[in-house]
């Protein structure tokens, strides 16, 4: 069961929107505690319990009850965060298994910033073959793209269409160049082939705060510098 927690007091403030994380949180005693469903609701996280059939996709972290739930095994790359309860904090030990820890109940937006962080921190730091624009990383040695530290699953030539317009950014690329650079010069397919390429690529890499690529009407498309 995935839940998109959203509450009215969450509408009402504003802090911005839950920036679409995926979680996945491990409860104590098979039921999230009251403070931290509360938080989880707060916040408008989209998450879905470890215990419930999920649509099997690997979750951006992972959050787990400390003390009373065991920390989550075999989940990748994500991150794991231990959730420990104000009153029992002096209890519980002094470095909770994990990749870092929260106390619940927490300020609203601090979730979203600690898993931010530990997803930057996953992210391929500034090397040769490395191009990064704002939150997006694209790892040309490994073929991996990341976009505020999350992994972005893109196809071939997808990719390859990203690749070409983020290494000259500020350059305006005519459908015809980028038919050639991309599929080459044995592909017979029409200019309409980059459109539809790019409006798919557009869906993975952009949301309301994050914009990339230009249309530079009746020439083609640019990446923004």
């Amino acid at each position: 069961m995935v839940v998109r927690a959203a509450s009215s007091e969450a509408a009402e403030t504003s802090t911005p929107a839950w920036p679409g994380y995926r979680l996945q949180v491990a409860p104590a005693d098979g039921a999230l505690s009251p403070a931290l469903a509360h938080c989880l609701a707060r916040d408008g996280a989209d998450y879905a319990l470890a215990s419930a059939d999920g649509d099997g996709a690997r979750p951006d972290a992972v959050l787990y009850e400390h003390p009373g739930a065991a920390p989550p095994q075999g989940r990748g790359r994500a991150p794991v965060l231990a959730v420990v309860a104000a009153e029992r904090l002096a209890d519980a030990e002094a470095a909770p298994p994990g990749d870092d820890f929260i106390v619940c109940p927490w300020t609203q937006g601090e979730l979203a910033a600690r898993v931010r962080r530990l997803l930057d921190a996953a992210a391929p730091p500034d090397a040769p073959g490395v191009i990064r624009s704002g939150d997006l990383v694209i790892d040309t040695n490994r073929y991996d793209v990341y976009l505020a530290g999350r992994p972005v699953l893109l196809t071939y030539k997808e990719y390859e269409l990203l690749r070409v317009l983020a290494s000259s950014p500020g350059r305006v690329y005519r459908r015809e160049t980028l038919l050639e650079d991309v599929w080459g010069y044995a592909y017979f397919g029409g200019t309409r082939t980059v459109d539809v390429h790019v409006r798919r690529l557009r869906s993975k890499i952009e949301d309301a705060a994050h914009t990339f690529i230009d249309t530079v009407w009746n020439v083609g498309y640019r990446f923004r510098g």
